[in-house]
C-alpha cells in the first residue's frame, strides 16, 4: 500500500516536469525578446513600443490558455460509461486480443452515443470506441483515450 502510494506521488511530480520545462522556455524566450531584442537591440522608440505592445498582447494570451489547458481538471465519463464489474472480469480473463476487442466492440453497441452530420443526420460512433485499462471505461478513439493522460 505505501510503495503504490509512493509511486502515485513520484508519478504526480514527474507528471508537472513538462509543465516546468514548457514554463522555464517561456520565460527564457521573453528575457530574450523584451530584454534583448526590443530593449538592447532596437534603436527606434516607436519600433520598441510596437514590438512590445504587440508582443505582450500575444504573450498574455498564449499564457491565458495555457494556464487554462493545465487548470482546468478533465471531465469524467457518466457512470454508463464505465464497464460493469462482469464485463471487467470477462475481458481481464480472456487471453486472446481478438476476443477482446470483439467484447469491447459488444459493450459500445449498447451505448447511446451519437453525432450530427452536416445535413442534420445522426451517426453512430459505437465502432470509434476502446477501453481505457486504468480506469475501466470505455473512451472514444476520437477524444483523448485515457482521463490520466491529461493529468498533467
Amino acid at each position: 500500500m505505501a510503495l503504490s502510494r509512493g509511486l502515485r506521488c513520484c508519478q504526480r511530480a514527474f507528471a508537472w516536469l513538462p509543465v516546468l520545462i514548457i514554463a522555464l522556455v517561456v520565460l527564457w524566450s521573453y528575457y530574450a525578446y523584451v530584454c534583448e531584442l526590443c530593449l538592447v537591440t532596437l534603436s527606434n522608440p516607436v519600433e520598441k513600443v510596437a514590438y512590445l505592445i504587440i508582443f505582450h498582447i500575444l504573450f498574455v494570451l498564449f499564457v491565458w490558455t495555457y494556464w487554462k489547458s493545465i487548470f482546468t481538471l478533465p471531465v469524467q465519463p457518466g457512470k454508463k460509461y464505465h464497464m460493469s464489474y462482469a464485463d471487467q472480469e470477462r475481458y481481464e480473463n480472456e487471453e486472446r486480443p481478438e476476443v477482446q476487442r470483439q467484447i469491447l466492440a459488444e459493450i459500445a453497441r449498447k451505448l447511446p452515443v451519437y453525432t450530427r452530420t452536416g445535413n442534420g443526420g445522426q451517426l453512430s460512433l459505437q465502432k470509434n470506441y476502446e477501453h481505457c485499462l486504468s480506469d475501466y471505461v470505455l473512451a472514444a478513439k476520437l477524444s483523448s483515450k485515457c482521463t490520466h493522460l491529461l493529468k498533467w
